[in-house]
Formats: C-alpha cells, structure tokens, sequence
C-alpha cells in the first residue's frame, strides 16, 4: 500500500471519529434545547394565569405557534403575512395575522426573559469560550460598551423617533451580554445610561473589563468606575488635559486629587502605515500616516503591560460588528409597532434576537471544538500563519430559520442540527494584517458619502504640501495633516 493511500485511510478515520464525535456532542445539546423549550404553551399560560388569576382559551392558535410567529418576525426581510402564510401552510390552518398578533400581545415579557436566562445561563455555564474551548484571558471578561440608535415608535404619535439603544458585547465570549432598549429620553445620555445599567445588573467587578471609546471618556464616569471597583478601559478625547500637561499642570492637580485609584494611567500609542491616494489628475501619492491613539485604564501595570492595554482596546470594534449584524438580518434599523404597548413588544424583540444569537454560538462552539481537535493533526495545517477563519454569521443567521419551528416546538435533535452545521456554517478565511478603505457603491448609504468626502479631504491636503498652501487649511485639516506626510 503506498504512503498517499495509506495517508487518505487515516485521515477519514480521523474525520470520521470526529464527526460522530461532533454527533454526540450536538445530541446532548438538542436534548438540553428542548429541555428548555418543552411545551412551552403551558408554561405561559401558568405565567399568564399566576399573573392574573385568568385562563387562556386555546381555540384557533396555540402559545408555541404565536412564539413561532414572532421569533421568524424578527428576521429583517420577513413580513406579517409572508411569516403567517407559512405558518399556516405547515400547520394546515387558515388564520389571519391578526389573531397572531392579539394572541401574542398576551404572552407576558417574564416568559421571554425567563426563555433568555436559561439560554444564556446553559452557556456560560457550558457552552462558553471560556469553559467549552478552554480560551483563558487572564480570568477577566472583556466587554465592550457603546451605544446604538434606531427609529422606533414609542410615542405612538404616528411618527417615527429616534431612540437609544446600549450595546454590552462580551468579547471573551464572543457573545452580546445585553441589549438595552434606553428609549427617546435617553437620546445622547450614553455615559448616564451605562451607570443606571451597572448599577441594575450587578455586574461582577472582579471579573469584568470594560472598553470605550472616546465618547465615554469622561473624569465623573471615570471616578464612579474607580469608586465602585471596575476595571476599564477608556480611549481619551484630543481635548483631554492629560494630553497637554505642561500647558494644564494646575487643572490636573486639581483633578488627580479627586483620583483616589493609584493605578490609574495613560498610554500612548503610536502606528505608522503607508498607502497610496489618487489625486484628481489621476496621480498617485504615496503617504505615510502616524495615528496616535491615548487611552486610560486603572488596570494594574504588573499584571496588564502597555502592549496588553493596547491589544484589550483593540477589542472595541467587536461591539460595532454586533450592531452591523444586528441592523444587516434583524428587524432593528426600523421599529414600527402599531399598539398601545410598543415598548414591551420591542423588548420581546431585543430578547428574541439575543436567544437566537445565543443558540447559533453554542452550535458554532460546538462545530468549532471540534474543527479545533481536528486542526492538531498534521493533515490541516495549510495557511496556518497567513489566515484567520471567521463564519459568516449573516449565513448562519439566514440558514436558522429552518429550525426555529423544530426549537420552539421541542423537538430539535442531532440530525437536524448536523445538516445546519454542514449546510450554514462555513468558513472564511481573512488574510491577516490586511487593511482595506471600507468603501460603498450606492449613493443612498453613508460609506459612499464618507468615501467622497474622504477623496476630496486627501486631495485637498496634498494640493496644500505641494503648492506650501498649509496655512489656508481649516483646523481639522490642519489637525490631519499634522499626521501625514508624503513619500517620495
């Protein structure tokens, strides 16, 4: 028998114990999915009768049917009537969307934050990062914190509003935490509406780093941080008096005494790239640009160096990527509830998407595991230093709808969701330190417009160093070009 052949035989040896591997491990989950979702019309109508002393008639809809209509609801592509069609033809009904909604509108909020703990306990307790792919980070949790808006219609005027959302992203874990809906009250109260959310949630100080960006940084949040024993994180604002101390020696004494955390620091980062810009004669300039970044943190120095602080803010990001998957598949961008109790039904919403997203990461998890046993032998070891794999979670979100009847219902098994692995779960792989200008075609979105006042802020710059114009720049061009310089 040659090398080649003998090579090939245990290779599928290898894959085929890890897929039965992977079976097995998919049917214990499947068993604990349904678990939690096991008749779950009588538990709402315990909730509902515990709540108000009523029964609910079961005549033409069921509670699990209605929980079914909602949860492929949320999807953002999906309508009333499409989700109600289909809803009909696989339970061989003929029943009008209405009845869908007057039933759910029953199904108290409890039922889905209780629906949410267990999913999201069942994970933390199992199915995490940390506990199921032994991926340790020095014990501490790394969250990422922002804030997001949407149009909503809370109000109930016959207009639209804009309202805030905060966004609690768990990058340890890779998994959101939390999805507050803060309302119109709260539009630019990011920093307030944070400290009212820390302070319902308790959250564990001792296990927790929070990230910001410079929107955050603020000495009062900083003080409540340092006060209450919260570990952060915090890019500073370039009108920060930290950043000119020679010009605000007074002002910052005035302030470091008022820091009682003598851990308190800050960092300067300095990255310098290259890259090349097209003038509007079809020339291209070769610059080279040095972007400064300062942050602040309380971390210790002994166990959390500068490059450490620097690679934790890195993290940011994660929690934008959350928001663009959220707005890209959910009904999120645009909120429009025609009822007295709008609020509530945007709330079952947030919880709705949150256990979706937390089921699709225990299977990915579990996929990955195993991915993960078979990547330690010497068969897929190709590209292992050039690339990063990532899923497509948007595919993965898309191919979920085909199995959230057998959820809901309490019927998932291993079959099922080995077919959702194979099928929607595929990887990519990213080319590592690969920047590209994200750039949009379409004049309606906002990255097409950023991309035109991008070219036209560069060219401007450049036309300024050749022609010695750079006194006739405004301040914000000024500011960037003190960042620039051209390569020749």
């Amino acid at each position: 028998m040659s090398y080649k052949v003998k090579n090939n035989i245990v290779k599928n040896n290898i894959n085929n114990i890890l897929n039965n591997k992977m079976s097995n491990d998919l049917h214990i989950f499947s068993i604990e999915l349904n678990k939690i979702f096991f008749n779950i019309n009588e538990t709402i109508n315990k909730i509902i009768f515990d709540s108000t002393g009523k029964k609910s008639r079961n005549r033409k809809l069921f509670f699990n049917e209605v929980v079914n209509y909602l949860f492929n609801y949320t999807f953002i592509n999906s309508t009333k009537l499409k989700v109600v069609s289909n809803l009909n033809y696989e339970n061989d009904k003929k029943v009008h969307y209405s009845n869908y909604q007057k039933k759910e509108a029953k199904i108290p909020l409890l039922f889905y934050k209780d629906l949410f703990n267990k999913i999201q306990s069942l994970f933390y307790n199992k199915y995490s990062d940390s506990n199921y792919l032994n991926n340790k980070n020095n014990n501490n949790k790394i969250v990422c914190v922002d804030g997001t808006y949407n149009n909503t219609n809370i109000l109930n005027n016959g207009k639209l509003e804009t309202s805030l959302n905060m966004g609690y992203y768990d990058f340890t874990n890779k998994i959101p935490l939390e999805l507050k809906l803060k309302g119109t009250e709260n539009k630019n109260k990011e920093i307030n509406s944070f400290i009212e959310d820390i302070k319902n949630n308790n959250f564990d100080a001792n296990n927790i780093i929070f990230v910001f960006d410079r929107a955050y940084y603020s000495y009062d949040l900083i003080n409540y941080l340092d006060k209450n024993n919260y570990h952060y994180v915090i890019r500073v604002k370039k009108s920060s008096l930290y950043l000119n101390k020679d010009k605000n020696k007074d002002k910052i004494n005035k302030i470091n005494k008022k820091i009682n955390n003598k851990n308190v620091r800050f960092i300067n980062y300095n990255t310098k790239y290259n890259f090349e810009k097209t003038t509007k004669k079809n020339t291209k300039v070769k610059l080279e640009r040095t972007a400064n970044c300062d942050v602040v943190t309380n971390l210790n120095i002994n166990d959390y160096d500068d490059e450490m602080i620097k690679d934790i803010y890195k993290n940011r990001w994660s929690v934008e990527v959350f928001f663009k998957i959220l707005k890209l598949n959910f009904k999120f961008s645009n909120m429009n509830y025609n009822n007295y109790n709008s609020k509530s039904q945007y709330e079952k919403q947030y919880l709705i998407i949150l256990i979706q997203y937390y089921i699709m990461r225990i299977i990915e998890n579990i996929y990955l595991k195993n991915i993960n046993d078979l990547n330690k032998h010497k068969f897929n070891k190709k590209n292992k230093n050039k690339y990063k794999t990532i899923h497509n979670k948007s595919l993965m979100i898309d191919g979920f709808k085909k199995i959230i009847n057998n959820i809901i219902n309490g019927n998932t098994n291993k079959d099922l969701l080995l077919k959702y692995c194979n099928h929607f779960i595929i990887k990519i792989n990213v080319q590592i330190d690969i920047n590209k200008e994200r750039k949009c075609k379409n004049p309606c979105f906002k990255w097409y417009l950023k991309s035109y006042a991008e070219f036209y802020k560069y060219n401007k710059i450049i036309d300024a160093i050749t022609n010695n114009k750079t006194d006739d720049l405004n301040k914000n061009l000024k500011l960037f070009l003190s960042e620039l310089k051209i390569i020749k």
